[in-house]
């Protein structure tokens, strides 16, 4: 294998790692997103939200249809939250989400509430 080639194979690699560390991190700002959200609404079943979550995530929306969705979840509970609002605790999650993620790397999203 050539210089050109293992450094090439790095790369790949690294991308890889990259890419399943930031699946990690939303996944885990997934779950304590809709935490929160069940929580400000009164809702009962965690796990189907978190699943709603995620499914809105992994479609064609990305974070953009997750924000809509929690909106009108929020609305139709008869519950005011602002974008402004949301937005920002998207934000402070995903922080929270990336330092869970990087203390306990060993352990899958989906596995801690």
């Amino acid at each position: 294998m050539s210089a050109f080639e293992k450094r090439e194979k790095a790369m790949e690699e690294m991308y890889f790692l990259d890419s399943e560390m930031a699946f990690k991190v939303q996944s885990r700002r997934d779950r304590l997103l809709a935490q929160w959200v069940v929580a400000l609404v009164g809702a009962t079943d965690f796990e189907a939200y978190v699943a709603e979550i995620i499914d809105v995530r992994m479609s064609a929306a990305g974070n953009e249809g997750v924000v809509a969705k929690i909106l009108a979840d929020v609305r139709s509970a008869g519950k005011v939250l602002g974008e402004k609002e949301l937005r920002a605790r998207m934000e402070t999650l995903m922080a929270d989400a990336a330092e869970a993620v990087v203390r306990r790397p060993d352990r899958s999203p989906t596995s801690q509430a």
